[in-house]
């Protein structure tokens, strides 16, 4: 009986959180970002006795540059207006674009702080040197907000609702750049009662909703899925630099900064052509559909769900993690798009994960031994 109450709390746990609503101007504000050429990534996540968390985060960053850093003593007049010209023409639209996005964030968040349970605005300027640190915060009831402050900024542990913003501006030593580098977060978290029956995500029972759509994608002309075994046991030096900096061509640590903990790493790539995108990509959005069904549906498990329409160029993009928070597993699925197709990931495992930079050629790899796939091998350079 406590099994079947459980699951009913759980489902209208499921229920309430897609009738809340966060903050309206924040997500107008979140677009606007957007419209600047800035990415805004929304992740909906468990594993916080909190609640469920949806937050969305941006980075703002821009390097503006100086026309000397291609200025030649031999230049004429006229090649020299010309490359002034040039990189005025590119230094103005970076700076337009990062100027509007700053005074929507600006102008949002001062017309919230009146609002808001607490809000912080400080902003410093001089001399080339510019830094902004934002942040609010909506409590959840009557509750006092319970904040701390680091480095001039505001933090907010038990908050409904928070925005923050931080900003940086320096010109280079040189006098050849200025770096502007910020960050926007917005979280919001919708209440959890069910903290004590919280479960490890079950890996099995995703991967076989997925199954037959894999499956039927493996029918594709030259589509193929392949076995994924990659193992770092614990002690073995690798390549690896402070903090995953790649430095040689053995392996990248993806999750944790510590580079001489064991992961096992088993499960499936698969691989669709390139001339097959319009099915590829209908793939990426069924396949995203059931993602989010399934955690909507499954509140009492440990996942990260990001919120996304399609496949990623040249970079991996995670669509879902599910984690055994009292162990040390987890499932991933992860998605990526190349000049040669379309690649999806379905993997699970012990310990922490570590991802060999050749992965979509690999057909193992063990402690820095690579073995390629059939034909995958790249040519040694004479």
């Amino acid at each position: 009986m406590k099994k079947i109450f459980t699951v009913i709390l759980l489902a209208s746990v499921a229920i309430a959180a897609r009738s809340q609503q966060s903050n309206p101007q924040l997500h107008q504000l979140e677009q606007f970002i957007q419209e600047q050429g800035y990415a805004v990534s929304h992740t909906q996540s468990t594993g916080t006795e909190r609640g469920i968390a949806h937050q969305w985060s941006a980075l703002l960053s821009a390097y503006i540059i100086h026309p000397q850093s291609a200025i030649d003593s031999t230049m004429s007049e006229a090649a020299l207006r010309r490359i002034v010209h040039q990189y005025d023409s590119i230094n103005h639209l970076r700076r337009q674009h990062l100027t509007q996005a700053l005074d929507s964030i600006r102008t949002t968040f001062a017309r919230l702080g009146k609002d808001a349970s607490e809000s912080y605005l400080y902003e410093y300027h001089k001399d080339g040197t510019d830094t902004i640190k934002y942040s609010l915060a909506f409590r959840r009831d009557d509750g006092a907000l319970r904040t701390y402050r680091y480095n001039n900024s505001v933090y907010f542990n038990n908050a409904g609702e928070v925005a923050l913003f931080d900003y940086t501006r320096r010109d280079d030593s040189d006098g050849w750049g200025a770096t502007d580098w910020g960050y926007y977060s917005h979280l919001y978290t919708i209440p959890n009662d069910t903290w004590d029956d919280m479960q490890p995500f079950d890996h099995a029972a995703f991967e076989a909703l997925i199954a037959p759509k894999l499956k039927n994608a493996k029918k594709l002309k030259g589509a193929k899925a392949y076995p994924v075994y990659w193992r770092h046991d614990e002690g073995f030096n690798d390549d690896v630099g402070p903090n995953g900096n790649l430095v040689g061509k053995t392996v990248r640590q993806s999750d944790y900064v510590p580079n001489s903990h064991y992961g096992l790493t088993t499960g499936t790539l698969y691989f669709i052509p390139i001339q097959h995108e319009a099915e590829a990509k209908a793939l990426y959005r069924q396949i995203d559909s059931l993602a989010h069904s399934y955690v909507d549906s499954h509140p009492e498990q440990y996942y990260t769900y990001t919120f996304s329409s399609d496949f990623r160029y040249g970079n991996l993009r995670d669509m879902l993690r599910g984690q055994d928070i009292k162990g040390d597993a987890s499932y991933d699925l992860k998605t990526l798009a190349d000049d040669n197709g379309f690649y999806i990931l379905s993997i699970n495992t012990k310990g922490e994960l570590w991802i060999p930079r050749d992965w979509p050629r690999l057909k193992s790899y063990i402690n820095g031994e690579i073995v390629y796939q059939k034909g995958m091998k790249p040519k040694e350079k004479k």
